[in-house]
């Protein structure tokens, strides 16, 4: 029985749409079979004329290509620190699952990887042995885009918080600075490939037209035996990463949260150990460095 064409504009993109977002062939090639067992040829022969030098199937799986090339790509630059985790194969594997699965939702490419964290969660086999790793590298990854492109607010000046009491001082954290607890030196890992990534553009520039590279060692560490706390953050236009006394990332969180100072305060410091004058110097040295960076703003 022939296949009717669709006949409405709604059906016409809803049948493209499909045939535009289905995954590829290993070989890079659009299936040569419909999701009803039928031959795509047929499917595509419906809705799009052929030339004098393409099919309709042909000229249908230049818009299959295009759309997974490009998304492939992009995830790619965005996560490059958990494929250098996972290995090449594995992490291809890994974006055509994701692709497939949730696909591409948003107008821009910058929202591609916002669902991964809760995806890998899900689907823990694929990145086993290493899931935990590649959760706290996929963190760090989403948190460099959203630190790179998120909006900033005015800087609080420090004019504005002299006078006011501790009790009730309360501040905001600008939107591009996010705070993580990991279990991995991601960061360190991180500074590593990007080393390596320099160096390797280094030789390329050098090397003999035709040579072969030697493929790439993943990246991998060990746990660490106590949390790490990561600031990302925006300065001038580059993203960078600091490390954060549990204190000091417990002190951000409150403030982030609406805690009024002096009470986010003792929440950072409750199981320490040291005297109230330590403690006070740490947080005026912190307080000077966040309002340095442009941390603080005025509460939302």
């Amino acid at each position: 029985m022939k296949r009717p064409p669709p006949n409405r504009l709604a059906d016409l993109q809803a049948v493209m749409a499909k045939a535009v977002m289905r995954p590829l062939t290993r070989d890079d090639a659009m299936q040569r079979t419909w999701t009803d067992g039928s031959p795509t040829a047929e499917v595509a022969a419906q809705f799009i004329k052929p030339n004098d030098r393409l099919d309709s199937f042909d000229r249908l799986e230049i818009y299959n290509q295009q759309y997974w090339w490009r998304l492939l790509g992009n995830f790619a630059e965005d996560f490059r620190g958990l494929r250098a985790v996972l290995g090449e194969r594995r992490f291809d594997k890994l974006a055509v699952a994701y692709l497939d699965h949730c696909g591409s939702m948003s107008w821009s490419l910058r929202n591609l990887g916002d669902r991964l964290e809760e995806f890998l969660r899900e689907h823990p086999k694929l990145t086993a042995p290493h899931s935990s790793i590649a959760l706290d590298m996929v963190r760090v990854e989403w948190a460099r885009v959203l630190a790179f492109d998120s909006d900033s607010r005015s800087p609080l000046a420090r004019e504005e918080v002299r006078d006011i009491p501790t009790e009730l001082l309360r501040f905001g954290l600008q939107r591009h600075l996010i705070l993580l607890k990991l279990g991995y030196p991601v960061d360190e890992l991180l500074g590593k490939l990007k080393r390596q990534s320099e160096m390797e553009t280094g030789i390329a520039s050098n090397a003999v037209a035709g040579a072969h590279s030697r493929p790439r060692r993943r990246l991998t560490a060990r746990a660490s035996n106590a949390p790490i706390y990561l600031a990302v953050h925006r300065q001038r236009f580059s993203v960078y990463y600091k490390r954060l006394d549990p204190e000091a990332y417990h002190l951000l969180c409150a403030l982030r949260d609406g805690t009024p100072l002096e009470n986010a305060c003792a929440l950072a410091f409750a199981n320490s150990t040291e005297s109230s004058q330590v403690m006070a110097e740490k947080t005026r040295s912190w307080f000077n460095d966040w309002m340095g960076f442009g941390w603080l703003t005025r509460p939302a």
